[in-house]
């Protein structure tokens, strides 16, 4: 199987289980240099969210249901005017975002041969795609992606620092990745819908606890998101 087959796997496995409805969105994974080695590509990756996967902050997972569980800081944007062809550049992808928030997400990497793994199998797998969390959205006039630092703490342990620049080195860069690549296969965005750009710092394995992902410009704290997690 190539890439190309994989996302047409995942484009009809993914519209299969919508039955019709609109996505909540879509994710971008792979999307730093150790992320890609880890899975023997040089390039970012794409995949569906579902509505179903939407869980607010200091909600409750657990490992039994989520063997594979992750925990990614990352930020969000979202769709203000609908996406239906390839656009050129950042300078268009921006007239179409009207806000820019936090987020968790929680991938299930629940495979039965994780180190056999590569992007072909993530891919038509749909990256992995379970859980997230979404915090309040502010214009990104008022609100620079690139410019986040976050911090994510375990039952008091610092587990991850980082920026929003990991995310292919520009956060504004992996969404226009994003976006075109679904809508190279087919999807037309629309308007609510969000986009989560990539993590920042890196995936933390869950563990049973309570984590805290903090979001910081400069010295000020914009956003706090919590999850708790248990056996």
């Amino acid at each position: 199987m190539t890439i190309d087959s994989a996302y047409r796997v995942q484009t009809r496995s993914v519209r299969e289980r919508l039955h019709g409805e609109s996505p909540a969105g879509f994710k971008a994974g792979l999307t730093s240099a150790p992320a890609q080695a880890r899975f023997k590509t040089n390039d970012a990756v794409a995949g569906v969210l579902f509505k179903g996967g939407a869980v607010p902050s200091t909600s409750t997972v657990s490992l039994h249901a989520m063997r594979g569980l992750f925990i990614e800081v990352e930020v969000a944007m979202r769709i203000g005017t609908p996406i239906d062809k390839p656009l050129a550049d950042v300078a268009a992808l921006r007239t179409h975002i009207d806000g820019v928030g936090p987020a968790i997400e929680l991938p299930n990497l629940d495979y039965a041969q994780p180190p056999s793994l590569d992007a072909v199998d993530i891919v038509a797998t749909n990256v992995a795609a379970a859980k997230y969390i979404v915090g309040e959205f502010a214009s990104p006039q008022q609100r620079d992606p690139n410019a986040t630092d976050v911090r994510l703490v375990c039952n008091d342990k610092e587990m991850l620092t980082g920026k929003g620049t990991d995310a292919l080195g520009d956060q504004w860069r992996a969404a226009l990745f994003l976006v075109n690549k679904m809508v190279a296969q087919g999807w037309t965005l629309e308007r609510g819908q969000i986009l989560l750009t990539g993590s920042l710092g890196r995936m933390v394995p869950g563990t049973t606890g309570h984590c805290v992902a903090s979001y910081h410009a400069g010295q000020t704290q914009w956003a706090q998101l919590e999850i708790n997690v248990t056996p």
